[in-house]
């Protein structure tokens, strides 16, 4: 072999065992994302690992382990034959189409009608009829469980473990009923109660983390199409006497209407009438009053005139008392201020008089004197025009003399 053909084979086995190793190592080396709703348990060569797997990414041996996921959220076992139904409440058609049956439904032998202990003592039977139903339970799984559910009941839990707990429960609790009850309406929403509750409450679903959140009755069917004829019948029958209750209780309810409404109009004929009469007699009990403020209104009048006229004559006779003391007190008081004048007047011509006898003493006051009297006398004389025949002189000087004696010191004539 050339040289050539050496480096050829060398390189040949290099890239063999180069994609070898690529090989080893991804099947060696694996990874493995896990959801948020989702959980992994690891299935080992010792065994299942006690440990899951929370949401992430994972890298595990390829060798040695096997990741197993388990959907953690809220999903659906349905038993139908259909996979889309217009009675579902629940689902949309996407989900619907995404959640297949997972088994056909389901028939069970009921009795047609129901017995009582007094039938059943007597022997009395009315024999088996098969009734179909069809259903869906949600459930989901519980994280805690998950490894428990895999050793035990594997990844096929599904289509054994569930299937055969949900079938049990929906014989247990519809074969104890009869047909009739079943099929009727309120018979079939006590027997979707009973069979949720029995569901919810089921000890093997409890043990492995199977928690249901629903069950839903979607379709009944008789199989007995004479006895279901015959149901049909009944239940028509009763409808129409529901309806005629119905009707007859809405013609009770119109009547008795009526009646109130026609109560209602006599008594508002009774409180009209009672009205007027309350107001008439309240006009003419108001008219009275009126009359009776009115007179005693007058008279209240005429009392407080009389009072008015007492207290403007004492009034009167009080200031006709005071201006009479008023005019008292003023006269008094001018009588009073005249004296009082009369008085300072007399004292001062009595003053002046004496201040003009004080001017007439002494020399001085004698030559003044004279020349008063010659002053007087000469006034005196200016008014005689004639003198009486038996008048003298001397008369005349006597007179005057006298009169100034009275005013002048006896000792200085």
């Amino acid at each position: 072999m050339d040289a050539g053909n050496k480096k050829f084979v060398v390189l040949g086995v290099i890239g063999v065992g180069v994609v070898l190793g690529l090989v080893l190592l991804l099947m060696t080396v694996r990874l493995v994302v896990v959801e948020g709703s989702e959980r992994v348990v690891w299935q080992t060569l010792s065994g299942v690992d006690d440990n899951i797997a929370e949401d992430g990414l994972h890298v595990y041996c390829g060798w040695i382990t096997t990741p197993h996921k388990y959907y953690i959220g809220s999903e659906t076992f349905i038993i139908d034959d259909k996979t889309s139904n217009p009675k579902n409440e629940y689902m949309d058609a996407a989900e619907l189409e995404f959640n297949q049956p997972d088994v056909a439904p389901v028939q069970i032998p009921v009795m047609m009608e129901k017995l009582t202990e007094a039938d059943l003592a007597s022997g009395k039977a009315t024999g088996p009829t098969n009734v179909k139903l069809s259903c869906v339970m949600q459930f989901h799984l519980g994280p805690g469980t998950l490894v428990k559910l895999h050793k035990e009941k594997t990844k096929s839990y599904r289509t054994t473990f569930l299937k055969d707990v949900l079938l049990q429960t929906i014989i247990d609790r519809t074969t104890i009923l009869d047909a009739r009850t079943i099929y009727q309406g309120s018979g079939r929403v006590r027997l979707q109660q009973d069979i949720e509750q029995a569901l919810k409450a089921n000890e093997r679903f409890e043990v492995y983390g199977v928690v249901v959140e629903r069950f839903v009755l979607r379709e009944i069917e008789l199989m007995d199409k004479t006895f279901l004829d015959m149901i049909k019948k009944e239940a028509q029958a009763e409808q129409r006497r529901k309806t005629a209750e119905k009707e007859r209780a809405a013609a009770e309810v119109e009547a008795e209407k009526a009646k109130a409404e026609a109560k209602a109009e006599q008594n508002r004929r009774l409180v009209e009438a009672a009205t007027k009469k309350g107001e008439e007699i309240a006009a003419a009990e108001a008219e009275k009053q009126k009359e009776i403020l009115k007179a005693e209104a007058a008279a209240e009048q005429v009392k407080l005139k009389a009072a008015a006229d007492k207290a403007k004559t004492v009034l009167t006779a009080e200031a006709q008392k005071s201006r009479d003391e008023l005019e008292g007190e003023g006269l008094k008081l001018r009588k009073v201020a005249e004296a009082e004048g009369v008085l300072a007047l007399g004292k001062a011509e009595a003053e002046a008089k004496k201040l003009l006898l004080v001017a007439y003493e002494g020399e001085g006051g004698e030559r003044f004197a004279r020349v008063e009297i010659s002053k007087s006398l000469g006034a005196g004389i200016q008014k005689i025009y004639y003198v009486p025949a038996s008048m003298s002189i001397n008369t005349i000087a006597k007179d005057f003399q006298g009169a100034i004696a009275i005013g002048l010191p006896s000792n200085k004539k």
